[in-house]
């Protein structure tokens, strides 16, 4: 194939990966936290304010405004208590939902903008294999990506994932074509990536040390390096060209800084206008600060010296506050500080098989061939910057605390795909069967992803199978609340023919989607003003996945009896009230509806549900003698 070929093949391969992303995007409601994103982002091109979601990559969520500023969108007065204190869960709610704002045109053009994220991902893909493998290789890498379930699903999600997952590839491949040709151009890209890749995710401190491995690679590598900056020469030498690189690599450090600066208007503070006790975070310094840690007195120095913006210093505060304790699910345990096995099981039931099969094939095949140990050497050595991206990655991946989502190891999976594409060597190698067998893993590949659309988030191979996954992972690994029309569409083909409840862990408006159900157990994730406890009885029950296993409320966990004592307290302080003509606080009856909520999901706990809708909401017919049994009668321990 001639190279023109070859080219317009791969931009129709990614310009099918931007459609089967995109299209998809009326079938689902708002996911997870692109509400924030997305009202953070337009919060920032037209208030030229930082305050809200500080600790999201300012990148992505600028970026996927942008069309937003063309149209004609009514937000919400700032003259109110959710402004002041940056909640940008309740101006996003209001923004979204209250308004008479065109919110499917929102979040088509949003997820349309993050999707060239993707685009751009796939190309890098693409280019990294045809240098390491040749046309055919790189042309299945593109095919590989563009199918991948995983990229799909979050390829055209307003978050960070899919920015900061082309970002970590743009860099070390900015960094190792600065390491090879020192040039003002390769310099300045480098630290125009660099900056970029910090405003798309506060992770970006990952690149010090996949840089670091590259440049001993370098420095121990061929002696020469060939410099066009400040003038035209060859340095020889390890001292030399460490010496240069280190120059280089400060240069476009300082250049990144500049970046980041840019992004936030180079403004330091926060707020466009800061008012003294009447302003301020949603999450204060002092909760940021109240856990310590080695990077609180950096970042103590970074606010008073105003050495960055208030606001990204901020982020990265929230961040490392946060990421060291957080809730988590895994096949039926419940942790706080992370699972090892987390992003391994993940990526052993997330990922299709057969990309599996051809990373092995492709492994096969380099090993068959005679090489010298001089040219497995220079071989390790062109692989090197998908090979620190891909170590490192995993290494933080390992001993993170925040194991909410699959999409945090999305960085690694081009490097996958690149190496899964050196099985395009058996397409012209003997036996012939080989590479009918690489084309039958491709066609399987492909059509496992055919299979699942529109639910891409849902995917898991069959390790697992998306019908079984709400058991092993919840969250944004499987349930994000994307599915809530679906709720609507299935409840308009099946009339109810009594009250219907619903437990939903998302940002969708069950009033918005018309959902005709009443609200339980989910006041986490609910704006609206409502009455609780609510009163629970014989229905129809859907229940989203996350919500079942009860991971983010103060009933988490297996029923044992510590919780059936706190229960059974919270039960006869109700009667006592209710006796004496005493009402409850607010809290008081969140909390005693979530350990009803959590009991009655305890005693479902041995049933299968009567429908699994869009393999995310479990849907029960309960009759009042079932609901009244798992309230109140025996404790359903475990």
């Amino acid at each position: 194939m001639s190279t023109r070929t070859v080219l317009l093949l791969a931009a129709g391969i990614l310009g099918l990966y931007w459609w089967m992303a995109t299209s998809i995007s009326d079938t689902e409601c708002v996911a997870g936290d692109e509400i924030a994103h997305l009202t953070a982002g337009y919060s920032y091109w037209k208030l030229d304010d930082y305050r809200l979601q500080p600790e999201n990559g300012n990148l992505p969520q600028r970026w996927a405004a942008i069309p937003l500023l063309r149209m004609n969108l009514k937000f919400p007065a700032l003259d109110q208590a959710a402004w002041r204190i940056s909640d940008v869960w309740e101006m996003g709610f209001r923004w979204f939902y209250d308004l008479g704002n065109d919110l499917p045109a929102m979040l088509r053009e949003g997820r349309r903008m993050i999707a060239l994220f993707g685009v751009a991902t796939g190309a890098l893909v693409f280019l990294w294999a045809r240098r390491l493998h040749g046309d055919r290789a790189a042309l299945l890498a593109a095919f590989l990506f563009a199918f991948c379930p995983t990229m799909l699903a979050n390829g055209a999600l307003i978050t960070s994932d899919m920015t900061a997952t082309c970002m970590f590839l743009a860099a070390v491949t900015a960094f190792w074509a600065m390491a090879h040709r020192l040039t003002a151009a390769r310099c300045a890209g480098f630290g125009l990536v660099l900056g970029l890749l910090c405003v798309a995710k506060f992770s970006a401190p990952l690149i010090a040390p996949m840089c670091a491995i590259l440049f001993a690679v370098r420095v121990a590598g061929r002696d020469a390096l060939e410099a066009a900056w400040p003038f035209p020469r060859v340095i020889a030498g390890r001292m030399r060209i460490a010496a240069s690189l280190i120059g280089a690599t400060v240069a476009a450090c300082a250049l990144a800084v500049g970046v980041i600066w840019a992004s936030y208007g180079f403004k330091y503070p926060m707020f466009r206008h800061f008012e003294p006790n009447r302003v301020r975070s949603l999450v204060g310094w002092d909760v940021l600060e109240d856990q310590g840690g080695p990077l609180v007195p950096i970042l103590r120095f970074a606010r008073a010296h105003e050495v960055l913006p208030e606001s990204y210093i901020y982020g990265l505060a929230h961040t490392y506050r946060f990421s060291r304790y957080r809730k988590a699910y895994l096949n039926g345990e419940y942790k706080s500080t992370g699972f090892v096995s987390y992003f391994p099981y993940t990526t052993a039931v997330k990922t299709p098989i057969a990309l599996f099969a051809l990373v092995a094939l492709a492994a096969l095949g380099a090993a068959s061939r005679r090489r010298g140990a001089q040219e497995w050497k220079a071989r390790l050595y062109d692989w090197s910057p998908l090979l620190s991206l891909f170590a490192v990655y995993w290494a933080f991946a390992l001993t993170s605390h925040l194991n909410i989502g699959h999409r945090h190891i999305m960085p690694v999976y081009p490097v996958l795909f690149v190496m899964a594409a050196g099985a395009a060597c058996w397409v012209t190698r003997p036996p012939r069967w080989t590479g009918a067998l690489v084309a039958a893993l491709a066609a399987w590949f492909a059509a496992e992803s055919v299979w699942i659309r529109p639910h891409y988030l849902a995917y898991f191979n069959e390790f697992v199978g998306p019908s079984n996954a709400w058991k092993h992972v919840v969250d944004s690994s499987l349930d994000w609340g994307q599915d809530l029309p679906g709720v609507r569409r299935w409840l308009d083909a099946h009339p109810p023919d009594g009250p219907v409840f619903i437990s939903y862990f998302g940002s969708g408006d069950v009033v918005y989607y018309g959902v005709g159900a009443t609200r339980v157990g989910d006041v986490n994730f609910d704006i609206r003003e409502r009455k609780a406890p609510a009163l629970m009885k014989g229905g129809l029950w859907i229940i989203g996945a996350s919500q079942f296993q009860q991971v983010y409320t103060e009933a988490r966990g297996r029923w044992d009896l510590e919780k059936e004592a706190r229960y059974r307290g919270l039960l006869a302080h109700v009667i006592e009230l209710a006796k004496s003509g005493g009402k409850l606080t607010t809290n008081e009856a969140n909390t005693f509806e979530e350990f009803q909520f959590a009991r009655l999901c305890h005693y479902l706990r041995g049933r299968e549900p009567q429908v699994l809708l869009d393999y995310t909401f479990l849907i029960y017919k309960l009759t009042d003698d079932e609901v009244l049994q798992a309230l109140y009668g025996p404790g359903p321990l475990q």
